[in-house]
């Protein structure tokens, strides 16, 4: 018999606690491993070489490892939380590339409720001793980009790095090569290029004006589609009137493009929902019903992706803007989004992760 949902997010939570409490163990015994060289006792060269051949860090883990454990041991709140489980390691990891003895407390609380991407991009170009209102130093705001290619693609881009650096005269750094590329692709890209204004359904998509029953086209073949796909498509579609008549009507967008766009550039054309990372596919939303008055003006528009935008039509995830014009996300019930049901949290209230400082041994009091 298959367990109950709420059984299986109580323990995946309690999982998770669980490793976060070891995670902050751990880095209490790695600072003593480094205090007293514990690598020389079995012949190593250091204590990365210990970690990646004792405990299978790679180099870059176990570097991280040891700057992360270092650093709580000036950041006791931090520490704390950590071992409570109220933030994950990564997500520790990143607040102490920022937090300081005197803004640690800041850090933790605007970092409450928010996802691992979330406080990447809270630290993201900010220095140890900002707070988390400073202003982000754009300099230092760097992206990662890990790529698989093939042997022949990686001749193919030493061969455009060369090609650049004789055009040049000097050396370039793959970020310079990558955004030129790009750059290079894009000025060339015409009608595949991205286009703001577009409305987002392209697709053909048949409602009878009489019962609201949809259709859409696929591989010649008329699909009916879910009441909610129709909704989701009065938000932001080009619409080109009726089609079983002589007449051919002229083709519209419930959206001018020139309001679309500029919604698009304003959420940087990206879903608005915390913590979602989508970029691709994005939809816009009317925050008001067009129903209940709802007008096409980019304060009452809102960038989604097709999974948010779905759960909004299916009254999921509700959308409101506050007095104060801030937009609020929440849940069905009222929670907000991304908080865990009322049951779960009593219930994980009444589990409490002990650490024994003297012998760094775990255990679970119910």
């Amino acid at each position: 018999m298959a367990p109950d949902w709420r059984q299986l997010d109580r323990q995946l939570r309690g999982i998770a606690r669980r490793r976060a409490a070891l995670d902050a163990e751990e880095a209490r015994w790695l600072v003593l491993a480094q205090q007293v060289e514990l690598h020389r006792r079995f012949g190593y060269v250091s204590l990365l070489e210990y970690l990646e051949r004792t405990l299978g860090y790679g180099p870059r883990a176990a570097r991280e490892r040891l700057r992360v454990a270092t650093a709580l041991q000036i950041l006791p709140a931090t520490a704390a939380a950590l071992a409570r489980g109220d933030h994950a390691y990564s997500a520790v990891r990143e607040l102490t590339r920022v937090c300081r003895q005197d803004t640690e407390q800041a850090w933790l609380d605007a970092a409450a409720g928010k996802t691992v991407h979330e406080i990447e991009a809270m630290v993201a170009g900010r220095r140890p001793g900002d707070l988390p209102g400073d202003p982000v130093h754009p300099e230092d705001v760097r992206k990662t980009l890990v790529m698989d290619v093939s042997a022949e693609t990686f001749a193919v881009w030493r061969d455009a790095r060369l090609a650049l650096e004789l055009e040049r005269g000097e050396p370039v750094s793959d970020d310079e090569v990558l955004r030129t590329l790009c750059l290079d692709r894009l000025a060339g890209a015409g009608d595949g290029a991205r286009a703001g204004g577009r409305a987002a359904y392209q697709i053909a998509l048949m409602v009878c004006p009489t019962c609201e029953r949809a259709t859409q086209d696929g591989g010649g073949r008329a699909v009916e589609v879910p009441a909610r796909v129709a909704a989701r498509a009065r938000c932001d579609a080009r619409v080109i009137g009726r089609v079983d008549g002589d007449r051919v009507e002229k083709a519209t967008t419930t959206i001018p493009p020139r309001v679309r766009a500029a919604v698009i550039a304003r959420d940087h054309g990206r879903c608005r929902v915390p913590g979602c990372r989508s970029s691709r596919w994005i939809e816009v939303h009317h925050v008001r019903p067009r129903a209940q008055g709802g007008q096409h003006t980019p304060g009452n528009l809102i960038c989604l992706c097709g999974g948010h935008h779905d759960a909004v039509h299916v009254r999921r995830l509700r959308i409101e803007r506050a007095a104060s014009g801030e937009v609020v996300f929440t849940h069905a019930d009222g929670r907000r989004y991304g908080a865990a049901p009322a049951e779960v949290m009593a219930h994980v209230g009444h589990v409490a992760t002990h650490v024994d400082d003297a012998s760094g041994a775990t255990q679970e009091r119910m």
